[in-house]
């Protein structure tokens, strides 16, 4: 009995699951500036990547794309693209961040 109620579950959330449309402009999914929006062909799975709204998200998206010794599963394109896009646009948004050398090579650990 509790094996059957179990695989009735488990189908039910299967098919939830396949049901459910990905809406990319949902105002739930919008997380204000990112580097990589989910709309960006440079994203294969629909979510936002990198958000630089402000001064700490901005020093963490530096932080985090150093931390990348290949390129993500989810970027189209190569770890010295992924991490010159994340350096180009913190600079752009916040000038005031002094950005190291090591920092714009991929890989830095």
């Amino acid at each position: 009995m509790k094996k059957i109620v179990f695989e009735s579950l488990a189908e039910f959330l299967l098919e939830s699951k396949k049901a459910r449309k990905h809406n990319p402009k949902a105002a739930l999914r919008n997380r204000g500036d990112v580097v990589f929006p989910a709309e960006s062909k440079s994203v294969n799975d629909d979510k936002d990547h990198f958000p630089i709204n402000s001064l700490a998200q901005a020093r963490n998206a530096l932080a985090r794309v150093n931390q990348y010794t290949t390129a993500p599963s989810w970027y189209n394109g190569s770890l010295e693209t992924l991490v010159k896009r994340v350096v180009d646009a913190v600079h752009k948004k916040y000038p005031s961040i002094k950005i190291s050398q090591a920092a714009k090579k991929p890989g830095k650990n």
